[in-house]
């Protein structure tokens, strides 16, 4: 089962949309290259690309990962990212809106599973959903030693 979540917000489903995407550098990593088609996202020395895919709309839209070099320990190859994909999806809600990520090929089976859920729940169910309510996130911040 790949990891799934679901949060709720104030945020409208299109607010809620235009922030998950253009306010990466708020929510997960202060340090974040965009390009025409997609991003990557850096953490100390490691790195996951990300390309947005076609047919997205405003209340579903998906990030597949094109590159990734995450050093885990215990985890053996760095590029376990490769190949997934970021599935997002918001649905209008009382008084907002509801948020579920999907992280397709993050599972139990690959060996950054607890390390990588770990992660999402940090960032995704408490710092986007903080970012989301107006109250104050918690983005990665580590520089790459010099």
């Amino acid at each position: 089962m790949d990891y799934t979540a679901t949060i709720t917000t104030s945020a409208p489903p299109e607010q809620a949309a235009r922030q998950i995407a253009d306010d990466l550098e708020l929510w997960w990593s202060t340090r974040v290259d965009r390009g025409p088609s997609g991003f990557t996202i850096r953490f100390n020395t490691n790195h996951a690309t990300f390309a947005i895919d076609p047919g997205s709309t405003a209340q579903s839209f998906t990030w597949t990962c094109t590159d990734a070099h995450m050093i885990m320990e215990g985890v053996d190859d760095p590029a376990e990212w490769k190949g997934t994909r970021l599935v997002w999806r918001i649905a209008p809600a009382p008084g907002g809106s509801t948020v579920t990520l999907t992280h397709e090929g993050l599972s139990p089976q690959i060996a950054c599973f607890d390390i990588c859920q770990r992660g999402w729940q940090h960032f995704f169910e408490d710092s986007l959903r903080d970012h989301l309510n107006g109250e104050t996130a918690r983005p990665e911040t580590s520089q790459p030693a010099a």
